[in-house]
């Protein structure tokens, strides 16, 4: 079978209608089409979505930090507040969820979400454990058909996702054989921070803690600046899965949208280069191999990951690899294809990489991008020199900009504001002022929206009920798509603690060369979290 043949290109645009469980109408056409929508955590990664969101009815908000409510409500004023996102998904006129969390809170909103069906749109890792991915994943199959599902991976907007896809498709490098990718960021941690202090009366920091083991309160883990603060705490295992679940969903994505892959057979760790298994910290190096198999237009294929520095060998003297941080090389029998998030380059064989080979598709058969236009990224051919921006004023006691990387003492150092409160916790929120302002001066026409969160708020109203991306549905990075791309992130952290390679049956989710690793597929909750509620 031919890959043109397994094209699955995106129909034409149509005004689907969705039954709400109101028992009203939702479509393209319909008379009212602002969507019902519900904001749980409203700093950080939910600024990025303001634009998006200013433009529907936010009726609900969620965070566990009082003053950020309050700087929302500026934004969102009918909206109904809480600290708890469970009593929250209890509002019965929420008709979609948007997950801005902490990571170790994403699996149990979304499957909650899901369970009362709602659609959901959550940023990465969609879990931290291979258990709740899959949960997740389960959970909006069974609902696909009517729910609308984005995973957070929003660089997927970039065209060169779809131009990377058309190449291999298409045999610009031949057969694909193996893929390598990587990330470049390193946040080494010694362990746990001790507890310092006591937790500001606007922190609801039981909830801050909450399916996870507790750890008393400290500042290390608010040290960051708005959408930079999951750097301070997303390398300890019990609130994130360091860089496999952060730039790792990104990178990854670069090659999932390629490789139409799903669970992979076996899972490989090169323990000379990784470091040592921690209880508590995630990797900061680490080389994992998945091995898939073949699919209806390929062979079968390792997909080869690197974290920490490592990266792969280049494949070309003359390209050097250490200046891309965050990467991949796509290597098949004819040749290579280099790419970062926004470009590629082909690299023929010297002798038989004539590429007589490829079979370049017409423009009415390019994959369809987010929006129908995608992301620009492209730069004029010649810009022109640009001054350089003034440094943002600190804030009042600080002396830099908060910064995760670690001190003499193995954690970062944490700025405290004239009030007596790390980074995270006590910075105003700068989109609530550029947002009041844009709309004292009339300039909010000049603030758009994300196309990729926009693709997800339309496919909620039922616009793209019948459009497949490769394996995703309705939207670029559903659950379905996500799930296992996620899964197998994290089944390279199980790998790493088995400490040996791992044979895996994706079908029913287990481990089948050693039973002990299957404990490490799931994790340990705190009474009163069911993951599946």
């Amino acid at each position: 079978m031919q890959r043109r043949d397994l094209l699955k290109t995106a129909t034409a645009s149509v005004a689907g209608l969705t039954i709400l469980r109101s028992g009203t109408l939702r479509g393209q056409d319909a008379p009212s089409n602002k969507l019902n929508v519900a904001l749980v955590g409203v700093w950080g990664r939910g600024t990025a979505h303001y634009n998006s969101l200013i433009r529907e009815n936010v009726v609900a908000l969620c965070d566990i930090n009082d003053q950020r409510i309050k700087e929302a409500l500026q934004i969102f004023p009918k909206a109904k507040t809480y600290w708890d996102w469970r009593r929250m998904l209890a509002q019965k006129d929420i008709e979609a969820v948007v997950i801005c969390t902490a990571d170790h809170h994403h699996a149990f909103i979304a499957n909650w979400a899901l369970n009362r069906d709602m659609h959901v749109f959550c940023e990465k890792p969609l879990g931290i454990s291979v258990e709740e991915a899959r949960t997740v994943r389960a959970n909006y199959l069974k609902r696909k058909a009517k729910l609308a599902t984005q995973h957070g991976t929003q660089r997927h907007a970039f065209p060169n996702f779809a131009r990377l896809r058309e190449l291999v498709m298409d045999g610009a490098i031949g057969d694909l054989k193996t893929v390598h990718s990587w990330d470049s960021r390193q946040l080494p941690r010694p362990g746990y921070p001790a507890g310092q202090g006591q937790p500001p009366p606007q922190l609801h920091y039981e909830q801050w803690i909450g399916p996870s083991s507790y750890h008393a309160y400290t500042p290390q883990y608010f040290g960051g600046s708005n959408g930079m603060n999951c750097l301070f705490w997303n390398m300890y295992r019990d609130f994130g899965v360091g860089q496999m679940g952060d730039m790792g969903a990104h990178t990854m994505d670069l090659v999932w949208n390629v490789v139409d892959a799903g669970g992979p057979m076996a899972i490989e760790i090169d323990q000379e280069v990784s470091d040592k298994y921690n209880p508590d910290i995630c990797p900061v190096k680490l080389k994992a191999s998945f091995e898939h198999p073949a699919n209806q237009w390929r062979g079968p294929i390792t997909l080869v990951w690197y974290q920490g520095g490592l990266k792969p060998r280049s494949p070309r003297g003359y390209i050097y690899v250490e200046k891309i941080d965050n990467g991949a090389i796509f290597e098949g029998t004819k040749g290579s294809i280099i790419a970062d998030f926004t470009t590629r380059l082909i690299i023929p064989n010297n002798d038989d990489g004539d590429l007589t080979y490829y079979r370049r598709r017409d423009k009415s058969h390019l994959e369809a991008l987010v929006g129908g236009v995608g992301q620009p990224t492209q730069a004029p051919p010649r810009p022109s020199p640009q001054r350089p921006r003034a440094p943002r004023p600190l804030p009042p006691g600080f002396k830099a900009e908060p910064d995760a990387k670690p001190t003499a003492s193995g954690f970062p150092e944490i700025q405290i504001t004239d009030k007596g409160l790390p980074a995270a916790l006590g910075l105003p929120n700068p989109e609530v002022e550029a947002i009041l302002e844009a709309q004292k001066s009339g300039t909010m026409d000049n603030r758009r929206p994300d196309i990729f969160q926009v693709e997800w708020l339309d496919a909620c109203k039922g616009k793209y009920n019948g459009v497949t991306h490769g394996t995703s549905s309705k939207t670029h990075c559903d659950f379905d798509y996500s799930g296992t791309m996620i899964e197998q992130m994290l089944l390279g952290l199980v790998a790493h603690r088995a400490g040996k390679r791992l044979e895996y049956d994706s079908a029913i989710g287990r481990v089948t060369n050693t039973s002990e690793a299957n404990d490490y597929l799931k994790r340990t909750y705190r009474p009163g979290w069911p993951l599946n509620g």
